[in-house]
């Protein structure tokens, strides 16, 4: 009966005239992460002790996954590989087809009475060393599959999305930012005063009292609560906002997992219809730009 958790992979069993090739397929096969059941390894272990009966647990299936004999005129002439073989056949008999893994040197010749000729053998005059410690793997670990390729898939909302909480977070970032903006204009030759309700934020420029330029951002506005609605106004504070020149809708990109601000721009950062994608913090940005641009072209225009 074979253990049900072997200490190795692999046990291999050779002549000594074979062991410069069986000792390259070993290392090669521990390149490949393989524990192998190696007399040389042992050396320490089996000081002293009888080797016949110290190997022969090694193949009787106590010790290793798989054996592999490597069968040669001279591993059939010898007492110790025989014994070592005759060991492996008591667990085969239970595993016919999963223990023993015969590998053959030159043109020896197999006795149908200890190994049958319907068992598939490999041969090393057909196997470099490193080719046949691949062998090995892929016989002990199954076939290596190919990673499937990266195909794309649907995307999906996240379900913590919300649109109002988006909008209601964009429209306290934006007025945040108009704060600190407009106080570093101090100083200028303009002003720049900022304005706002829980719902409304209202920026005005001006020069030696003169508005040049002036915006509303709502929450909300044409008829819908789920926007930012911009206009653009140098009327004074009390006039309010009619119209629009532009909304901002809260939209989930479902390609890079973010939030981000869909704009249907009018005349606010242009002068024809656009739409547009950006966060937060790019639409500030090109709400400040825009507001500095439009400035600069009144006051060089004076």
């Amino acid at each position: 009966m074979r253990q049900q958790n072997p200490v190795y992979d692999l046990a291999v069993s050779f002549a000594g005239e074979q062991r410069p090739y069986v000792e390259q397929v070993v290392e090669a096969c521990k390149g490949r992460g393989l524990t192998v059941l190696y007399d040389r390894d042992r050396s320490i272990d089996l000081w002293g002790r009888n080797l016949i009966i110290g190997f022969r647990g090694a193949y009787n299936g106590d010790q290793a996954r798989y054996v592999a004999p490597f069968l040669s005129r001279e591993y059939l002439a010898k007492p110790y590989p025989m014994d070592e073989f005759r060991a492996m056949l008591v667990p085969a008999i239970e595993n016919p087809d999963d223990y023993i893994l015969p590998v053959t040197f030159g043109d020896v010749v197999v006795p149908a009475d200890l190994l049958s000729p319907a068992i598939g053998l490999l041969r090393c005059e057909d196997y470099t060393p490193q080719a046949l410690a691949q062998a090995f793997e892929q016989r002990i670990r199954g076939p290596v599959t190919s990673a499937p390729p990266s195909l794309r898939m649907p995307g999906t909302t996240s379900r913590a999305f919300s649109k109002y909480r988006e909008l209601e977070q964009s429209f306290r970032y934006l007025t945040e930012q108009f704060k600190v903006a407009a106080a570093q204009m101090e100083g200028s030759e303009f002003v720049c005063t900022v304005r706002n309700s829980e719902s409304e934020l209202k920026v005005r420029v001006e020069h030696r009292g003169t508005t040049l330029y002036g915006i509303d951002i709502q929450l909300g506005g044409m008829g819908r609560d789920d926007v930012l609605n911009f206009a653009l106004s140098r009327s004074g504070w009390l006039n309010g906002s009619n119209g629009s020149n532009g909304t901002a809708a809260p939209v989930f990109d479902r390609s890079t997992g973010a939030v981000r601000l869909e704009m249907h721009d009018y005349s606010v950062l242009g002068t024809t219809f656009e739409v547009r994608s950006y966060s937060k913090e790019e639409l500030f940005e090109a709400l400040w730009n825009r507001l500095v641009d439009q400035v600069q072209q009144i006051t060089d225009s004076h």
